[in-house]
């Protein structure tokens, strides 16, 4: 069965004052009680001692006068218990009941008689008449007084509390529906988000834990759309990854006939170390290098570590991107911090695509800057290039590989989204240049990051040297 918050808040809060308000009257029903007792067996004590002391006739003005000043009923009987005079009527039946009281002077509220159909508390003494005998004066103060006194004190608090009961209820709805309300814009909200629609609701302007709850499911919000996001990019990667698996296969076998080609020709041609030949089979090398890695990515094979010398690594990746660089004026200054023997533990082919890609799009970034300066009418500057420096990091246990270009650095709207799959702004792009490098360098336990300074535009990678 469903429980409504509301309720859950305004029933056992209206139910617990009830409770209170009930046991706070009976309290000082209680407390009425004993005082009002106290005051009534004082009151007809003082009056015993003040009838046991007098030494005038108890006339019947005496009482009457008496009756008025206290509220309290007087019957004067004698020793042998015959009615001289009384305040209030009483018949002979009812006699024998005034007259079993046989301790004088005592009060008791214990002592409750009924005469007429009225009940009285009963309290007896001795007093004398002048020059006569002892009489026996009976009070008979009227127990509807005490029992009014006593009810006075319980149903004032009782009603009152029953009436508070009213504005309570209503501040205890207002208090309840300020939190149902919310809560169930937030249930509309986690079921639209379950739903797909990862929407964010402002939060409260009230700072409390409703708050705290809106801003904690706006985060998740955010946090699964960026989620979804990487997965649907994800899964486009990987399909583009198997498809260009298969295309790379293709490539290959054609590669391998143009390379067949080249070296026959290679064999007929009369020119020793021909150029023109040598750079055709450095293309057809690098090529060759780019269909390896995207095949072992497309078929997610580990990689291939070997001990490679650092030099090589910086000297032969540059030598391959080098006759594409010079075919555009463009030159490539490297710098290799390291001895000549220095070594790493990595895979040679992966690691020369990884540096290919970032000097053919920094060749790319220096012609798309050079293109933008001739549409603005500004000179092109002549010196610009591309540079490759290879420096120790944290004591020589890892590489850091810098590469530089002096384009114009990303578009703002893709700066964040770099290495994401399919994310590129130019026209023949395909967005998985980057992606394919994070990879390779994450595969080798790496990191790679990139910034701007001084007008270039530069990407770090860092690679520990030796496998842990």
């Amino acid at each position: 069965m469903r429980w409504p918050l509301i309720y859950q808040v305004t029933l056992p809060l209206t139910l617990w004052t009830l409770v209170t308000v009930f046991a706070l009257s009976l309290l000082n029903l209680w407390y009425a009680q004993v005082e009002t007792g106290e005051e009534v067996e004082a009151r007809l004590a003082a009056i015993n001692q003040q009838l046991s002391e007098v030494r005038f006739p108890l006339s019947q003005p005496v009482l009457q006068q008496i009756q008025g000043l206290t509220g309290t009923e007087l019957a004067v009987t004698d020793n042998d218990g015959k009615l001289i005079r009384a305040t209030t009527e009483i018949t002979a039946g009812e006699l024998p009941a005034l007259l079993k009281n046989t301790n004088p002077g005592e009060v008791s509220l214990a002592e409750v008689i009924n005469l007429a159909g009225v009940s009285y508390f009963h309290s007896t003494t001795t007093s004398r008449f002048s020059g006569s005998g002892d009489v026996t004066v009976h009070l008979l103060f009227p127990k509807a007084n005490y029992d009014r006194r006593v009810t006075q004190s319980f149903w004032p608090l009782m009603l009152l509390g029953l009436v508070a009961v009213g504005p309570m209820l209503l501040v205890a709805s207002f208090l309840a529906t300020r939190i149902t309300r919310p809560v169930a814009r937030l249930q509309k909200q986690v079921a639209a988000i379950a739903q797909g629609d990862f929407i964010e609701l402002p939060p409260g302007k009230t700072n409390d834990e409703l708050r705290d709850l809106s801003l904690a499911i706006n985060q998740m919000s955010q946090q699964l759309q960026q989620y979804e996001t990487k997965v649907r990019t994800m899964e486009r990667a990987q399909v583009l990854g198997q498809i260009g698996a298969g295309f790379s296969h293709q490539i290959r076998n054609a590669m391998t006939g143009g390379q067949m080609a080249l070296g026959l020709h290679q064999l007929d041609c009369s020119i020793p170390d021909c150029e023109s030949l040598q750079v055709a089979q450095r293309q057809m090398a690098m090529v060759e290098h780019m269909v390896q890695a995207m095949l072992r990515l497309g078929r997610k094979q580990g990689i291939d570590r070997r001990t490679i010398s650092i030099a090589q690594l910086i000297d032969s990746t540059v030598m391959m991107v080098q006759p594409q660089a010079q075919h555009h004026g463009l030159t490539i200054h490297q710098q290799v911090d390291f001895p000549a023997d220095a070594t790493m533990h990595a895979d040679m082919v992966l690691l020369q695509t990884c540096l290919m890609n970032l000097l053919l799009n920094g060749i790319e970034a220096i012609l798309s800057a050079h293109a933008s300066q001739a549409a603005e009418g500004k000179e092109v500057a002549g010196t610009v290039g591309l540079e490759i420096e290879a420096t120790p990091h944290e004591g020589e246990e890892s590489i850091t590989i810098q590469v530089c270009d002096e384009g114009m650095g990303p578009p703002a709207e893709i700066a964040d989204q770099l290495f994401e799959p399919l994310v590129t702004t130019k026209p023949e792009g395909t967005g998985l240049g980057l992606p394919v490098v994070r990879e390779i360098v994450e595969l080798h336990g790496g990191t790679i990051e990139w910034y701007r300074v001084d007008g270039k535009t530069c990407f770090q990678i860092t690679l520990p040297r030796r496998v842990k």
